[in-house]
């Protein structure tokens, strides 16, 4: 009995580690970092300004630090976020990305990996699907 006690107890004591999603991944890869502040103006033409957490699709966070999306030929494409201007003109299936060099390149996301994780002023994370908002500017770190 006190051994099938242990086991439930251990077994509820696991969960949190199966359901935290994005908080096991790493906040900083080949010195690629996370928590870029950004500006989102809503479809509506409503601005606030967001930290962004991460990217993945509506059930899961699955990067923190980069994009994974697709040229117009199918390759593969890891973006980083600290290379990233802005986005906008996204739908539910590419947006044009523009680069901090200037550049301009229309990515299409891999499925239904659209979705920003983001922080709010008072640290309550929600998700924000780029299909529905007007643009997402990234903001330097002394704006």
């Amino acid at each position: 009995m006190k051994i099938l006690r242990i086991g439930c107890v251990a077994m509820v004591l696991s969960i949190p580690a199966f359901t935290s999603g994005g908080n096991s991944l790493p906040s900083r890869v080949e010195e690629h970092r996370s928590g870029m502040m950004a500006r989102v103006v809503s479809a509506d033409g409503t601005s606030r300004t967001v930290r962004l957490e991460g990217w993945g699709c509506t059930e899961s966070m699955c990067s923190r630090v980069f994009i994974r999306s697709k040229r117009e030929n199918g390759v593969p494409l890891r973006t980083w976020f600290d290379s990233i201007a802005s986005i906008k003109d996204a739908t539910a299936a590419d947006a044009l990305f523009v680069m901090k060099d200037g550049t301009e390149r229309r990515l299409a996301f891999v499925s239904d990996f659209r979705v920003f994780y983001v922080s709010n002023r008072i640290g309550l994370t929600e998700k924000l699907d780029l299909a529905k908002i007007r643009s997402l500017e990234f903001l330097d770190p002394g704006k």
